[in-house]
């Protein structure tokens, strides 16, 4: 019911998009070789050289829309977090439309076409969505049909809540019934607790009910097959929410096998297409980061060489994904044996046992390096969750619960823990709050935006 009244909205969406970047592409075309603001010197072409790429506007723009998530945008999204979303998406759909209008080659097309282009998608697109949110705010307030919530829970508070947030889906939530008589007349989530289960067919028949979402808790399951059977002939959608957020994990979602619905209460949320992708970006910018930084790898190498005694790598065992172990490669920054004396400890800031271009590297994260060669042969991933050391984990998954989710994904060179200060000699709950956050929203464009982050403010509490 909720799935399906969603993707109306999102067809709505993807429906407009595909109308306002053809008028953007209309008026690009009108305003460059019409009103000529810039004087055109080759003469005008005919609009039908130009109005073919629309069908390449169209293909490139559905898995903009996908990736960018622009389907998601809800009436309770800030105004700013649409509006970044659109540009985000704006110019990634320039990109992939440039690559495949350059197969067009017996053409060239104008780039103040492509200018106007860009400027008009990220007015139209914009507004588009203010409008659409605005409509559906002032009329999810007069309209939508009602829907009734039995049970009082947490599973029945949070599909409120869901609504609340959701006036886009044209449903409105008018009230609770509860287990317990004492619980009428209260208020949970803005909405009122009408009566108890017993009282459920007369509430659908003199209310109007149109749905009627049973989040019972688990204690409550047995009144379930008698209060539906009380309901059977009314003309009421029936629709049942498991209770299962006590045994709530990491990434919980609900799928189909063979007609059977399974709940997973706990999974990677690295399946399918979202694999192969994080997986070929991973080999392209490992591969190039590889290439391009040679001179560094050789120059520091040289040095670590010729600074102290010892191989220019170090290999230590990490675990990453599963809890499979791995040698993890690094540039050496420590003297030979340099946990002989201590055994396995963490590295401290000025730590005696670190040489001195061990210290500058430290400093500068230039000993992790090789470690895009784990990410090529698949062992790492270029985003993730650090790799700790199997010894370590041997402690931290009995003092920290949840600690072992983090390896429910390929650990990381960088990770969303790491660039928001949380690496070396941190809070470990703080670090695990953030990579359980990480996995539980990952997509390839979050992946994006951590390299991204990486490079401009480096690492934090690096020695």
């Amino acid at each position: 019911m909720l799935g399906k009244r969603k993707e109306i909205w999102i067809g709505i969406l993807f429906f407009v998009d595909l109308l306002l970047l053809s008028l953007s592409w209309i008026f690009s075309f009108y305003m460059r070789f019409h009103l000529q603001i810039i004087p055109v010197t080759k003469g005008i072409p005919p609009f039908r050289d130009y109005a073919v790429l629309l069908i390449a506007i169209y293909i490139t723009w559905l898995p903009v829309f996908h990736f960018a998530r622009l389907g998601e945008t809800s009436v309770s999204h800030r105004r700013w977090t649409v509006f970044f979303n659109v540009v985000k998406a704006v110019f990634l759909h320039l990109l992939l439309f440039v690559a495949v209008a350059y197969f067009f080659r017996e053409y060239k097309y104008s780039r103040v076409v492509l200018f106007y282009f860009v400027f008009f998608n990220l007015i139209f697109l914009n507004l588009d969505r203010v409008f659409l949110i605005r409509l559906v705010r002032h009329f999810g307030k007069q309209a939508g049909d009602l829907l009734l919530i039995v049970g009082t829970g947490e599973m029945g508070r949070q599909v409120a809540s869901y609504l609340k947030e959701k006036p886009e889906l044209g449903l409105k939530a008018t009230g609770f019934l509860a287990k317990e008589a004492e619980e009428k007349e209260n208020t949970l989530e803005g909405i009122p607790v009408l009566d108890t289960y017993e009282a459920l067919p007369e509430i659908i028949r003199t209310r109007g009910i149109k749905h009627v979402v049973f989040a019972l808790p688990l204690d409550d399951q047995p009144y379930l097959k008698c209060l539906i059977d009380r309901i059977r002939e009314d003309l009421v959608d029936i629709h049942i929410v498991p209770d299962f957020l006590r045994f709530y994990i990491l990434n919980a979602s609900i799928e189909e096998l063979d007609g059977i619905p399974v709940i997973n209460i706990s999974s990677s949320p690295l399946y399918g297409w979202g694999k192969v992708g994080k997986r070929v970006m991973d080999i392209v910018v490992s591969a190039l980061a590889i290439c391009i930084l040679s001179p560094v790898f050789f120059a520091l190498a040289l040095a670590v060489k010729l600074s102290s005694k010892g191989p220019v790598f170090y290999r230590q065992e990490r675990m990453g994904f599963d809890g499979k172990r791995f040698i993890i490669l690094k540039f050496r920054s420590m003297v030979v044996d340099a946990e002989r004396d201590t055994g396995a400890v963490w590295a401290q800031e000025n730590d005696p046992r670190t040489t001195r271009i061990g210290a500058f590297m430290r400093r500068w994260n230039l000993d992790e390096l090789p470690q895009f060669f784990n990410v090529l042969k698949g062992e790492m991933s270029l985003v993730g969750p650090r790799p700790e050391r199997p010894v370590f984990i041997d402690k931290f998954k009995n003092d920290i619960p949840r600690y072992m989710l983090r390896h429910k994904v390929k650990t990381g060179i960088t990770g969303w823990a790491q660039i928001n200060g949380y690496r070396g000699r941190t809070s470990l709950r703080k670090r695990l709050e953030y990579d359980l956050f990480y996995i539980e929203n990952w997509s390839l464009w979050f992946d994006v935006k951590i390299l991204f982050l990486t490079l401009v403010k480096g690492f934090k509490n690096a020695y």
